[in-house]
């Protein structure tokens, strides 16, 4: 959903009155527009930080593990055997609720038999959800080439989520429960401190370091189940938020790390998408910022191997 239309500009431009009854619009669908923006930044930017402490490397964001496919695949999948009509695809609450949890019980079970057998698992990781693309991302659009035109324009409006087009009927449904996780997640911050010294460390200090690992594998799912059907994938800007934080910070406690992270990345997309629309920009904020954080992986990747 616009911050505010390109009409609403061109409007403004043109010194057209604005009305009350026509602000009030803009404005219902603006803040809840804003909210959904903000809760899901905030989130997305916490629960990389977790998976990074997790996994102990800092170029590892959940994101890149295959959500947007499983999204892709959900949706396309509910046309295909549904229709457009259906109600699990047509009602935005129910539909969000079936993309949600699919990407949770996906996301947890891979995660959950990938993790748990190895400590140095993260090429593991990202192999799997390597393969986990692919194999859902051809099935779905194999399913999309022998849909009707009209079906497949359906699906596309639905996998290609953004913050321009993000249902804002579903946000007041969403926020109380990314409110939850993220103070969930902070508050177990002393954990995590504890966590990013590794598996053996942990374990003397006390830390019954499988369970919580399980425990934040659910959190990290959930998370970005919530996030992902919200507005689509975001992959790179967790991992530009908490990189940039420590940068800042240039400290290993996680609570100010959850809370510079989260300000960060809520910052850098409501300002993003702000710019985007006051310039009727054609490039998506989410395109920017995957753009600049796959830059900045690269980089760092090439900085890393020359140590």
């Amino acid at each position: 959903m616009y911050i505010m239309s390109r009409t609403h500009i061109k409007a403004w431009r043109l010194d057209v009155p604005m009305t009350d009854s026509a602000f009030s619009s803009i404005l219902g669908r603006s803040v809840p527009a804003m909210a959904g923006m903000v809760g899901a930044a905030f989130l997305i930017a916490i629960i990389s930080l977790s998976f990074q402490t997790m996994t102990q490397s800092k170029i590892l964001t959940p994101a890149m593990i295959g959500f947007d496919a499983v999204f892709m695949g959900t949706q396309t999948l509910l046309v295909f055997l549904f229709g457009t009509t259906g109600t699990l695809f047509a009602n935005p609450f129910i539909n969000y609720l079936v993309s949600a949890g699919t990407m949770v019980t996906v996301s947890f079970f891979m995660y959950r038999a990938i993790l748990r057998k190895s400590r140095d698992n993260t090429i593991f990781l990202l192999m799997f959800g390597l393969v986990l693309s692919g194999i859902v991302g051809n099935l779905a659009r194999y399913l999309q080439t022998i849909m009707t035109m009209y079906e497949f324009n359906h699906v596309q409006a639905a996998v290609n989520v953004t913050v321009n087009n993000m249902n804002t009927r579903i946000i007041w449904l969403v926020m109380p429960l990314m409110a939850l996780l993220c103070v969930a997640i902070i508050w177990r911050h002393r954990k995590y401190n504890v966590m990013v010294l590794g598996r053996d460390v942990a374990r003397s200090l006390g830390i019954n370091y499988e369970r919580e690992l399980h425990l934040n594998l659910i959190f990290i799912a959930i998370g970005m189940s919530l996030s992902t059907a919200l507005i689509g994938s975001l992959t790179f800007l967790g991992l530009l938020a908490v990189n940039l934080s420590r940068m800042i910070l240039k400290t290993h406690r996680h609570l100010p790390l959850f809370i510079a992270s989260g300000l960060v990345a809520a910052v850098a997309l409501v300002f993003g998408q702000t710019a985007v629309e006051l310039l009727e920009g054609g490039l998506p904020v989410t395109v920017i910022i995957n753009l600049v954080g796959c830059t900045y992986l690269f980089i760092y990747i090439l900085r890393e191997n020359k140590v």
